[in-house]
């Protein structure tokens, strides 16, 4: 495969990730308040994305291909900063304070647990296996 169809295939697959996470957002999102339905789209996908990127940076088992898909494309349409900075600054201040540290607090938290978690899965697995 040359470079140039590299890229091009880079794009598609980056691409269809965002179509899938853009329509999940939408769906999800769409269940709840516009506030909380920010909240908890950031929120687990942060989860995710922590589950994602310590599997694929330590245990090797999400191929770069799906990383790209997931991490990039999915993950990055599912979640949004944007969406969040707006609904803030539409806010009254004591609301807006709240809404920030509830989002920054519970998406780094949400990566702190899906990192716990594919680490415990892991350790589960090999001692399962007798490794």
């Amino acid at each position: 495969m040359s470079d140039k169809e590299k890229e091009y295939y880079d794009f598609l697959t980056v691409g269809a990730g965002g179509f899938f996470g853009a329509i999940s957002r939408y769906l999800l999102a769409g269940q709840f308040t516009a506030i909380s339905g920010t909240l908890l789209v950031n929120v687990l996908g942060s989860i995710l994305l922590g589950f994602l990127m310590y599997d694929s940076e330590y245990l090797g088992y999400v191929s770069a291909r799906k990383r790209m898909f997931f991490g990039i494309g999915f993950l990055g349409s599912l979640t949004t900063f944007s969406t969040f900075a707006v609904q803030s600054f539409q806010m009254a201040m004591p609301d807006s304070v709240l809404n920030i540290l509830l989002n920054i607090t519970l998406t780094i938290t949400g990566v702190f647990a899906g990192r716990g978690l594919v680490i415990f899965i892991s350790n589960q697995r090999r001692h399962t296996n007798g490794l």
